[in-house]
């Protein structure tokens, strides 16, 4: 949602690709079917055991295109190409950073495409977890080559009941 004034806001976008696609996938993944728990394997989870890089494919970064060997590729890349399990942290990390990168381009689009460079996320993805805030900044650094800020809602669970409450105010006295 574009907010300019109280007054003046639209929806500019979105995606279905976000916490829900995260838990869902998730829990089909590794078979936890607490979104917290899945966050906690994530935050042990190493996702370049998983992903693809780009010093995968062309032996270190892709100075051509400025592409640092670290990038990811593909996300969970290698699972097409080494026979091996991967762990639940390892998968959860990787489907995290999956989530997170796509938030984090597709926002930087729409702020761009509308002159913006302030994001403001909330949401159940969020709720206040490190992990979630951290993929998310680096998504938004990397995207919009720092010149978007992500910035997060403390309390944003509360952003539906207040509003309600405003909402039923204004109808109770529409002055």
């Amino acid at each position: 949602v574009k907010v300019e004034t109280e007054d003046k806001f639209e929806w500019i976008g979105g995606s279905s690709i976000g916490g829900g696609t995260f838990w869902g996938l998730g829990a089909l993944l590794t078979k936890t079917k607490k979104f917290d728990e899945l966050l906690q394997l994530a935050s042990k989870g190493q996702h370049t055991n998983v992903d693809m890089l780009v010093r995968d494919i062309y032996g270190g970064a892709y100075q051509t295109l400025g592409l640092s060997g670290n990038l990811i590729a593909s996300s969970f890349g290698k699972s097409a190409t080494v026979d091996k399990d991967f762990s639940k942290e390892d998968m959860a990390k990787s489907l995290l950073h999956m989530i997170s990168n796509d938030i984090g381009q597709l926002a930087c689009l729409h702020a761009k495409l509308h002159n913006l460079d302030k994001i403001y996320f909330g949401g159940f993805f969020i709720r206040g977890h490190p992990v979630t805030m951290r993929t998310i900044t680096y998504s938004i650094n990397f995207f919009s080559k720092g010149e978007v800020q992500a910035l997060f809602l403390r309390h944003e669970g509360y952003l539906g009941a207040i509003g309600a409450f405003l909402k039923g105010a204004e109808q109770d006295n529409p002055n």
